[in-house]
């Protein structure tokens, strides 16, 4: 009989194959998800493709390094994100324009949220 999965590896692959999917049906709605402005004329740009094909790939790597009890390399991946996590952060506050920058801007859900995936890879949390 076969382990389950861990709840880590679970969480955030599911999480971010969701997020992956969302930003490919719905590229318009996830600028505003993201924390970025979109120019109501323009077409979404590349770059939010880019974020779906970056957030599939980890969702696959969650699962896969999760179903093969890697607690190394989903510790690592765990710590990738969480620096993804921050670049994001800063993408968010200088880009963001009047909306979404600055102080008032989505950086600060970025910014927590990889300091939290710092604290699961540090401790090992449900890996």
């Amino acid at each position: 009989m076969a382990m389950p999965l861990a709840p880590t590896p679970v969480i955030l692959g599911t999480s971010m194959l969701g997020l992956g999917i969302y930003r490919i049906l719905a590229p318009r709605q996830a600028y505003g998800l993201f924390g970025l402005p979109l120019v109501a004329s323009s077409n979404p740009s590349p770059f939010i493709y880019s974020c779906s094909g970056r957030d599939l790939m980890l969702g696959i790597a969650y699962f896969l390094l999760g179903a093969q009890r890697n607690y190394e390399g989903l510790r690592a991946l765990v710590v990738a994100t969480a620096v993804a996590a921050q670049v994001d952060a800063l993408t968010v506050w200088v880009h963001g324009g009047v909306e979404y920058g600055g102080w008032k801007g989505k950086w600060l859900g970025h910014s927590l949220g990889g300091v939290v995936l710092v604290g699961v890879a540090w401790k090992g949390w449900g890996l």
